[in-house]
């Protein structure tokens, strides 16, 4: 039993409105045209159910499809020009959004249901389905999504409410205006932030509310439980983690649908072997006279009957594999192209080895000696902050570079990225500055064994209060919070942090000393 009964809702920003996109939602084809639209596998149209479209007319009743006068694109056009609706110059770039497209479904079983009721429906392709009457839900069901849309665009703004029950699954199609007024002289004008929002942020919230309205108002009456953010080939509002998830989810539907093929194909060819093989049979059973011709003829057209039976299924099937895997392999190449996009920034580990020194002390240059050391562990503290900012500015990089490439990534996911770059960069400048001062304290010698000492204390679990000297008051950087070692510490960063509080510790101590000389 399917539990996922929902309904479904997709929206779309439409720029214009052409002939052949009326002609479509009112049916204004030939019988060749129909047949050249089904060549097409992912195409269903059924000649038989064509009959029972209908469409909602302005006055919230049902009517036959394209009964009215007017073609759809000429009323859209009409309202447009009653709005004040001023396109771009046509050979502009850019076009602003003059409509919305909206399609209306639900769960393949239950919106049948409420089409058909009880009745039979083949959907195979070329099936004859001239039995079938429109049941009175669907065209309940299809009142109230009218009124749904009435109430929030405004009755004289639908364009057009076309019902198809003529292909896989029954669905709403309809033609909206979005209107608002001017803020200055209140003027009821095309505008499409009026109802969609102003960003993409405002538009996924408002997304969302419609769902919500929709099925508290419409669906929930009908069995449909509420639906996610819009289904279907526009997920521009989508972000891009939610998009690979939705890819990866339909990836792993069509390949259960070609395993499924895959299968049914290999059954069909096995009946038609042993069907082949049962036609052989009985032509050596004529040529043996161990059967009659009459019941030779009657046996031989019921098994070609089978065969022919089989083969148009075979066609059916591999038609039908044939768009399944062409639909799983552009799914498989969308996913790899929207993980293209480098996922943040990584935690890179640089190793960290405490300068150590392992020269014996000189008897005789022992300034030259000190210097050669101090040198040596700038030089070392300087690779180490030269080798973090180059990883992550390598890092950030790539990110940005991948992120132009790739037409997916969601704007305010690019946003966010450079916010993480700029704040990157920011904390590189401080991870710098930090190392900068580590130098300092640590080119002084008297300075550095201290540092090194409390590094100790601390590392072997025990604290050390550094006094910060100047007298009398015994100010004291005991205070400073150190927590031991944290359970899930590895013992590498445990001590670098030892090494950082005890040079923050001695940093403290000499700024102490230095205000109370």
């Amino acid at each position: 039993m399917n539990t996922d009964i929902k309904q479904a809702m997709h929206v779309e920003a439409g720029k214009s409105f052409g002939t052949a996109e009326a002609n479509e939602n009112e049916r204004h084809w030939n019988d060749d045209k129909i047949d050249r639209k089904n060549q097409d596998p992912t195409n269903h149209y059924d000649k038989t159910r064509m009959k029972l479209n209908f469409e909602i007319g302005p006055d919230g009743k049902v009517h036959p499809l394209g009964y009215q006068e007017k073609s759809l694109e000429v009323r859209l056009q009409e309202r447009l020009t009653e709005l004040g609706w001023k396109p771009f110059k046509p050979d502009s770039k850019i076009q602003p959004n003059c409509c919305a497209k909206f399609i209306f479904g639900g769960n393949h079983d239950r919106t049948l249901e409420m089409a058909f009721g009880t009745q039979t429906v083949n959907l195979d392709k070329g099936a004859d389905n001239s039995h079938l009457q429109r049941c009175p839900e669907i065209e309940q069901w299809a009142k109230d999504v009218y009124d749904w849309c009435a109430k929030r665009y405004g009755q004289k703004n639908i364009i057009g409410f076309q019902v198809h029950l003529d292909e896989s699954s029954p669905h709403i199609h309809a033609l909206i205006v979005p209107v608002g007024q001017r803020s200055k002289s209140g003027r009821e004008c095309v505008m499409w932030s009026a109802k969609f929002g102003k960003s993409r942020y405002e538009y996924g919230h408002i997304l969302r509310e419609m769902h919500t309205s929709l099925y508290e108002e419409v669906g929930s009456k009908y069995g449909l439980e509420r639906g996610d953010s819009i289904e279907g080939r526009n997920v521009s509002h989508l972000s891009k983690r939610d998009y690979i998830r939705k890819l990866s989810k339909d990836a792993k539907q069509a390949e259960k649908a070609v395993k499924g093929l895959q299968t049914m194909i290999r059954k069909l060819e096995r009946e038609m072997l042993a069907d082949r093989n049962r036609l052989k049979e009985i032509d050596e059973a004529l040529a043996s006279g161990k059967i009659t011709l009459d019941r030779y003829e009657e046996q031989k057209a019921d098994i070609q009957k089978l065969i022919t039976e089989y083969q148009e299924k075979l066609e059916d099937k591999s038609n039908k594999l044939h768009a399944k895997e062409h639909e799983l392999e552009q799914l498989t190449k969308d996913a790899a192209k929207a993980r293209s996009v480098i996922q943040p920034f990584r935690n890179h580990k640089v190793d960290f080895t405490p300068p150590q020194i392992t020269e014996k002390v000189p008897l005789f240059g022992t300034d030259k000696w000190v210097e050669r050391q101090n040198r040596l562990i700038a030089k070392q503290f300087t690779e180490i902050v030269r080798k973090v900012e180059s990883l992550y500015r390598n890092d950030a990089a790539r990110q940005v570079e991948a992120t132009q490439r790739n037409v997916l990534a969601d704007y305010g996911e690019l946003y966010q990225l450079r916010k993480e770059v700029k704040t990157l960069i920011e904390n590189n400048d401080g991870l710098k500055s930090t190392l900068e001062t580590m130098l300092d304290q640590l080119a002084n010698p008297s300075l550095r064994s201290k540092i090194f000492a409390i590094a100790d204390a601390l590392a072997g679990g025990t604290p050390a209060a550094i006094s910060s000297g100047g007298g009398g008051g015994g100010n004291s950087d005991s205070d400073l919070r150190w927590d031991g070692r944290r359970p899930d510490e590895e013992e590498e960063a445990y001590r670098k942090r030892c090494l950082k509080t005890a040079i923050i510790v001695v940093m403290r101590s000499s700024k102490s000393r230095g205000r109370n000389r």
